[in-house]
């Protein structure tokens, strides 16, 4: 079976008559990084903190404000041009103003108006692609992202469910019920835009793995549950599977990212539980480590997910966790190290974030050209004759 990655590679090999051109906002780049000849990177963090700064060799604060002004005149340079024929930006999302007074909530509220607003004219017009992504931790798509959702030619979202209804239920048109969505057309539009998508881990994560019969431990877990309750049973489950005589590595303290890493390494199998959002670095950081990754489920749409059994395993909350875990606790070396191999290969594949960009472009290319770029078809008038029947409207 064809997946989506198997699909995009197969668009990026034919190609178009030309590279595209892209145009990047963001606070990090991620195509830039894939594509760096072709994209044009406009990164969006205009922080005031970069005016206050006082730096060695910042200048002076009228020249800060003017270096301040020149980057946001290059930007609107940038989009007033339009050489480019794709633009890639992040979603605007919530507002993360909790704790802070109205004047600050208010001030955010329209920067992210501001950055939708200038992303859109980038994009305007019939000839460029609009692709949004959408890294939050929500299920669903933020009320503030309904205009990209409408304008945008695709939306890759993290965290997308299983059941897509359930990611636009925020986002439909006023009065719509995701029941009623599915018969509507212009639902089923906005249901077409949507793609997975996931954080990723950068390409020099992956070390080649030890052999699972030179690790020192069965299986390895930090973090704290932080009110999630599959990550307050598997607490209580770790202390009874090394009383079975596994070597359970837990720490109660926080590692360093060296003690960290090192301990996924030395481990056959990692605990790798989602937090508010399922999707986390963590699971990609297990299998690029050389570890194979166990997961909770929860029904999400993957870009090509690890398959149980083959690249890791998942744990059904429902089921009695001591036992499933003992179970597959008891892997032999030899399909461990399979395992492993498998999923760094996925990794490599799908998740590190040049696979990610290039699965953007290529998805987004793979609409072909765009339809408003089309001229409309032109009208042959054709003469009624006597008894000529018209179309029903049946």
């Amino acid at each position: 079976m064809e997946t989506l990655i198997d699909r995009a590679r197969h668009v990026a090999s034919d190609g178009l008559p030309g590279p595209p051109r892209i145009l990047e906002f963001g606070l990090m780049p991620l195509v830039t990084a894939a594509f760096p000849e072709r994209t044009t990177f406009l990164d969006t963090r205009l922080r005031w903190a970069d005016v206050r700064t006082r730096a060695p060799r910042s200048g002076s604060l009228p020249l800060r404000l003017l270096k301040l002004a020149r980057r946001v005149a290059g930007i609107g340079r940038a989009c007033l041009a339009q050489d480019y024929d794709i633009v890639v930006a992040r979603c605007v999302g919530p507002v993360n103003s909790a704790g802070h007074a109205y004047p600050v909530h208010a001030a955010l509220s329209l920067i992210g108006l501001a950055f939708r607003g200038l992303v859109l004219f980038a994009a305007r017009g019939p000839r460029v692609r609009l692709a949004v992504l959408d890294v939050t931790d929500h299920l669903t798509i933020h009320p503030r992202d309904r205009a990209f959702l409408r304008r945008c030619d695709l939306f890759f979202k993290r965290e997308l469910a299983a059941n897509p209804w359930n990611t636009l239920e925020t986002v439909l048109p006023r009065g719509a019920c995701a029941g009623h969505a599915r018969q509507d057309p212009a639902c089923l539009a906005l249901r077409a835009k949507l793609r997975p998508f996931a954080l990723g881990i950068e390409a020099t994560a992956l070390k080649t793995p030890i052999p699972a019969s030179a690790r020192s431990y069965d299986l390895f877990y930090a973090g704290s549950a932080q009110g999630i309750a599959f990550r307050e049973t598997v607490s209580g489950v770790l202390p009874r599977l090394a009383a079975r005589g596994w070597r359970i590595h837990a720490p109660t303290h926080r590692l360093s990212p060296e003690a960290f890493a090192e301990a996924i390494t030395q481990s056959r199998f990692c605990l790798s539980p989602g937090g508010v959002g399922w999707d986390c670095y963590r699971h990609y950081e297990v299998a690029s480590l050389g570890s194979v990754p166990i997961f909770d489920t929860r029904p999400l749409t993957g870009i090509e997910p690890f398959l149980h059994g083959r690249e890791g395993f998942y744990l059904d909350p429902q089921e009695d966790l001591e036992r499933a875990l003992d179970q597959l606790l008891r892997t032999d070396d030899a399909g461990v190290d399979r395992m492993t191999s498998a999923a760094q290969a996925l990794v490599e594949r799908v998740y590190t974030f040049d696979a990610l960009a290039r699965y953007v472009i290529a998805e987004t290319l793979a609409l072909g050209p765009s339809p408003r770029t089309a001229s409309p078809p032109s009208e042959a008038l054709v003469a009624a004759k006597a008894g000529h029947r018209q179309p029903s409207l049946n």
